[in-house]
């Protein structure tokens, strides 16, 4: 890159000369050459599912723990022989998930964490080592799922909370997690994220945000730990809407409908347990997404409108939609 001023007209004018040119069309050619071949083989990875890991016996931390696709998570593990931290600021639902596991033969133990506050990741980790061990997979899956509109005056709270919890939170456990991680070159660290980070749906600007923050974060750290030449895997789940909870449901207009908790739990584990980098939920739902948003805008309007998610608002946003509608 270089500044170059022009005499006659006394400007500066900004010209892109990259570092290396000649290298650098060296370079290019040799990516074009690449981009079959890596094709093929991502094709034949997605015809030949790769051998399952053993975690038998591994520690496994799961944030969201008290119910849904946490408790769901949690159990499926236990099944597997893991030891598992059932997490979550819902101490008695927590409980509750770690005490059918055990009920059932299994090793889990509860901690009531609130993601948002340090301290309280600092010591639970601390308790998981000397109850369970050092984690080994850790899998980021509490959040705060509520809509709202954007300009609704009521909504400054939900917004720092959905911040806080569901991006924020992320990166405070990974942050914790990730040192010991790096010392034994061994573990994976998994945030549930969603479709929702795919396309900006109206009504859940924040929502949206957090997720679209938390694939970026997942990228970022995908790309440090291969820099690092590390063995510690990072997966990003993008699921689409998950039959949790009904309060939640009721507020939710789907052309698809949403999906059952346990079918979402098995693909969840197939992904982990096969180290992916990135997936959805449906599995085919990743690429058609990725390939509407090259297409024209209006013709992305057009195929959300078959494919339709509508956000039915609480009573403040319907009143703001009725107001501000043209």
């Amino acid at each position: 890159m270089a500044i170059i001023r022009n005499k006659s007209s006394k400007q500066y004018q900004y010209k892109q000369i990259p570092a290396n040119p000649i290298r650098l069309i060296f370079e290019i050619l040799l990516c074009i050459l690449l981009i079959v071949p890596a094709v093929l083989w991502a094709t034949i990875k997605l015809l030949y599912k790769p051998p399952k890991k053993n975690i038998s016996g591994q520690v496994v931390l799961v944030t969201g723990a008290a119910r849904g696709l946490g408790r769901e998570l949690c159990k499926r593990f236990y099944t597997l022989g893991a030891k598992v931290a059932c997490v979550d600021i819902d101490g008695e639902g927590c409980a509750e998930t770690a005490k059918a596991i055990n009920r059932k033969g299994g090793t889990a133990k509860d901690y009531k964490v609130d993601v948002t506050n340090r301290q309280q990741i600092k010591a639970m980790h601390k308790a998981i080592v000397k109850e369970l061990g050092p984690v080994d997979i850790v899998v980021n899956n509490a959040g705060i799922v509520l809509a709202h509109m954007y300009v609704n005056p009521e909504s400054d709270q939900l917004i720092e909370d959905l911040i806080n919890v569901n991006l924020l939170g992320q990166i405070w456990i990974n942050r914790e997690l990730l040192p010991s991680m790096l010392e034994r070159n061994h573990g994976q660290i998994v945030a549930i994220s969603s479709m929702s980070s795919m396309s900006g749906l109206s009504g859940i600007s924040t929502y949206t945000a957090t997720k679209w923050g938390t694939n970026g974060m997942m990228e970022s750290l995908h790309n440090e730990l291969r820099a690092l030449k590390s063995a510690v895997v990072s997966t990003t789940v993008c699921p689409y809407f998950i039959e949790t909870n009904p309060e939640i449901s009721k507020h939710l207009e789907l052309r698809l409908p949403e999906m059952p908790v346990s079918f979402v739990g098995k693909i969840v584990m197939n992904g982990i347990l096969e180290n992916r980098r990135i997936f959805s939920i449906p599995n085919h739902f990743l690429l058609p997404v990725k390939l509407v948003r090259t297409l024209p805008d209006n013709l992305q309007w057009l195929i959300n409108r078959v494919f339709y998610v509508n956000i039915i608002g609480f009573s403040k946003d319907i009143e703001l939609m009725n107001k501000y509608r043209q």
